[in-house]
């Protein structure tokens, strides 16, 4: 059985004519257009293997339960969809397991179905969420098992994968970051400009420039030194790669001229290319190259999801270059520089995936046992000695080597990758790169490709469904809003507003002709840490009204310097 999910606002049809002679006339009052709004749409189509009616019909509504569960859905649709599939079942059987399947989602939902073996005018809008739309397949097996849609996991997994992002403290229930990038007016995406590409307002900008910002001062500390590449290359960069032998259904692929060009999906081609810009000594090792890369990945159209999964990213990108005997270290100081990171921006809810080539998969993978043996050999003792808990997942390594991946589940439970670590020793030896050693001799390298924050677009949408919107201070797109009691203390409240901003704090005046309350109510709607109000009597003392968001109410006779001082060290000190 194939099932397309779709959580909608609305959903019309009308019935036009009969598909199948075989199905009954519909009364006239069948007949006409039918609209339901707000609503779990179930398209359908059986298949020839749902020959177990009882099994399959208890799977499709354990999928409907659970998935009307999270999206919080009290009306189902049944929509029978023969296009899902090329191997229908008789119409029947269908009809069968649409009637039983109708009959036990009754006990629980208001049920409405679409008639079956007919040619309907279908109109629907359906929701902007990471669950509205989903894809499922149910087939039973050779011995009469129903295949489950998930790969069973080691009880580590079960244990682990149990985080689930909740809600902050006083918040009832959780935006998703496309809802959250909405109301704040951080970003948009427009069906224009194409989707999976989304952009950023100012607001939503400097919350991308300040996370930037912070990685690149911190990682030129740590002895990083930042490169600028080009944005795609020919062809024959990626054959040497191996990306267009192995990934090149996920590139953008450019005809130009007699050429053939790809947007580029990693950094690490270019920098390598940099190493080999002249010889290299083992006392030039490590050499630690870091880009905030621009890149493209050719995602699927049914897996964008807001600022999760895009087409252009951005990502802090590192390629550390080292011999052998460092690559421990080096390691351990990647691990260091992550979970300096994660305590800055708050990074919880993670657990870690050892993830391991497929042996199997020859067209995924670089063909070369020994190196992925050694590599593999090499990346566990590390996460052993460092103690780090893990999981195995075989299958789910870069190309060319295995990867520590940061896993989270998104306020959906979806599981995705924030953060990953890989070690390299295959693509040094394609790009034949090389270091003169102590005794003279020519020797390989071993590579760390790492992110220290991951894509930033991702960071962004964890930090936003993570906090609901309500970022720390140095992360707030506007970090105080500044509200006038009235015409009276506008002039006050300019000239403190200008203080701040010779500060560099990032400020909002509201000098609307409106009450105090309202204007407070809006500034709070923006998740805005701290609103000050400036009247007669802190205009007459050259004092503050300060509310800081959070604290239902607001700290009289705060002194403007003392003011000034705390959110400036809240800011430096990125708490």
């Amino acid at each position: 059985m194939k099932v397309l999910f779709l959580h909608v606002d609305f959903i019309k049809f009308k019935p036009l004519k009969k598909a199948l002679k075989s199905v009954e006339e519909l009364p006239e009052k069948d007949k006409k257009e039918k609209e339901v709004r707000e609503a779990l749409v179930v398209m359908t189509a059986v298949e020839k293997q749902d020959s177990d009616t009882k099994k399959i019909v208890a799977k499709l509504v354990e999928n409907v339960k659970d998935i009307a569960k999270q999206v919080n859905a009290e009306k189902i649709v049944f929509y029978p969809y023969a296009h899902l599939s090329n191997n229908l079942a008789t119409p029947e059987h269908a009809v069968e397991v649409m009637n039983e399947a109708e009959k036990e989602l009754k006990k629980n939902f208001d049920v409405i179905k679409a008639p079956f073996g007919y040619y309907k005018e279908l109109e629907l809008k359906v929701k902007g969420h990471p669950l509205s739309e989903l894809s499922r397949e149910i087939k039973i097996d050779s011995d009469g098992k129903i295949v489950e849609d998930e790969i069973p996991r080691d009880e580590l997994l079960k244990k682990m994968t149990k985080v689930k992002m909740s809600a902050p403290k006083g918040i009832k229930g959780l935006k998703s970051n496309v809802e959250l990038g909405r109301d704040l007016d951080l970003y948009i995406v427009s069906e224009i400009v194409g989707s999976g590409l989304p952009l950023f307002t100012p607001k939503g900008a400097t919350i991308k420039r300040e996370i930037e910002r912070f990685i690149t001062d911190e990682e030129l500390k740590r002895g990083y030194l930042y490169t600028s590449t080009p944005l795609m290359a020919k062809k024959d960069l990626y054959m040497v790669s191996g990306h267009w032998q192995h990934y090149k259904e996920n590139m953008f692929v450019l005809n130009v001229g007699d050429e053939t060009f790809a947007l580029r999906p990693m950094t690490c081609p270019f920098q390598f290319i940099l190493y080999k810009r002249k010889p290299r000594s083992y006392k030039d090792l490590p050499l630690k190259y870091a880009e905030i890369s621009t890149l493209f990945r050719n995602e699927k159209s049914g897996e964008l999801r807001g600022l999760t999964r895009v087409r252009q990213f951005t990502l802090s990108d590192a390629h550390l270059i080292c011999r052998p005997d460092q690559l421990e270290e080096e390691f351990e100081g990647v691990l260091n520089l992550i979970k300096f990171v994660m305590e800055k921006l708050g990074i919880k809810d993670i657990w870690y995936r050892f993830s391991k080539w497929d042996p199997k998969d020859k067209e995924k993978y670089i063909d070369n046992p020994k190196m992925w043996e050694s590599s593999q050999k090499m990346m566990k003792k590390i996460l052993d000695k460092s103690k780090i808990k893990y999981i195995e997942a075989e299958g789910e390594a870069a190309f060319y080597g295995p990867k520590l991946d940061l896993q989270y589940k998104d306020v959906y439970g979806k599981e995705d990758t924030l953060i990953t670590v890989q070690i390299d020793m295959a693509l040094p030896e394609k790009f034949d790169m090389s270091y003169k050693d102590k005794d003279n001799s020519e020797k390989r390298p071993v590579v760390i490709h790492r992110s220290s924050s991951g894509a930033t677009e991702r960071v962004i949408a964890y930090l936003l469904e993570k906090n609901q919107g309500a970022l720390p201070v140095w992360l707030s797109p506007v970090q105080v809003k500044i509200i006038n009691f009235t015409d009276r203390n506008t002039d006050s409240c300019e000239k403190f507003a200008k203080e701040l901003e010779n500060n560099n704090i990032r400020i909002e005046r509201d000098f609307r002709q409106i009450s105090v309350p309202a204007k407070i109510k809006d500034a709070e709607l923006m998740k805005i840490p701290y609103i000050i109000v400036i009247g007669d009597k802190e205009k007459e003392q050259d004092t503050l009204a300060v509310r800081k968001r959070g604290e239902g109410k607001p700290k009289f006779g705060i002194k403007k310097e003392t003011f000034i001082k705390e959110i400036l060290d809240e800011i430096k000190n990125k708490i």
